[in-house]
């Protein structure tokens, strides 16, 4: 899969899926659909979570993405798409829920591919979102925490 290209939304992922399509999910496409988040928030790591194996494998991948403003642009987008359905939904506010992981990969991925600042933007606007009701454990937050060092 060329990262580059489907970051640009000019080409499909290994599904036949644009940047576009996976934009246009609905909440329960987004809760039930885990092999996306991968691709539209990619790391310079191998996810333990995603079985299709992409990442970003090779440093002048990651140059080439961070030099382009309309990927940058695409990735900031994707985190705010994001930050809607986590404000739409109160579910991933429990002891333990795979959207929590989704949410250190987005913050990692905006650290290593867009700012700092933009990471933690992401970071705060999330953490707007938990109240006293919440029961996101405090593992679950030193792990977002750190992943902006």
């Amino acid at each position: 899969m060329n990262f580059y290209k489907f970051l640009k939304n000019n080409e499909s992922d290994f599904k036949g899926r644009s940047l576009s399509d996976i934009w246009s999910y609905n909440d329960e496409e987004i809760e039930k659909y885990h092999d996306f988040i991968q691709l539209i928030f990619p790391l310079n790591k191998r996810s333990r979570s995603a079985f299709h194996g992409y990442y970003l494998d090779k440093e002048e991948q990651i140059d080439i993405i961070k030099k382009d403003e309309g990927i940058k642009s695409n990735i900031l987008k994707s985190s705010y798409w994001f930050l809607g359905f986590l404000k739409r939904t109160n579910h991933w506010k429990s002891g333990y829920n795979h959207n929590q992981l989704r949410i250190t990969r987005i913050i990692e991925c905006l650290k290593l591919l867009v700012s700092d600042e933009e990471a933690k933007k992401f970071h705060n606007d999330v953490m707007s979102l938990i109240d006293d009701e919440n029961k996101i454990n405090k593992v679950t937050t030193t792990f977002w925490q750190d992943a902006l060092k």
